[in-house]
């Protein structure tokens, strides 16, 4: 699971254009396991778990560690390979092609209809 992660990520990295930070996917998912532990949380207390009970801590617990896992994962992630600079000026150039690109079609477009 840990490994699908780290591809996960890998490949939302390889679709970014340029982005010196996270994603924004990227911090949504971290809070995914704490969304998770309150759903789990909310049917304990359905089934007639006492809300100050172990196991609603445990379940909250174990949703913050998730969090932490995925947020030191991608942190780890990224003090590898994204925060080198070659990436990010590799990743810039890649963007300023694609971005020229796009506006000389734009500009091909709007030349041809007279615009």
């Amino acid at each position: 699971m840990l490994r699908a992660l780290i591809n996960w990520m890998d490949r939302d990295w390889a679709h970014r254009k340029y982005n010196p930070v996270f994603a924004f996917g990227q911090r949504l998912v971290w809070g995914v396991p704490v969304f998770l532990s309150l759903a789990v949380i909310g049917a304990l207390e359905a089934l007639g778990f006492s809300r100050d009970g172990p196991a609603v801590f445990g379940a909250l617990v174990l949703g913050v560690a998730g969090t932490f896992a995925i947020m030191l994962i991608s942190l780890y992630r990224w003090a590898t390979g994204y925060s080198r600079s070659e990436f990010q000026e590799r990743a810039a150039a890649e963007h300023r092609a694609r971005s020229a690109r796009r506006q000389a079609s734009f500009r091909r477009l709007f030349k041809q209809n007279g615009s």
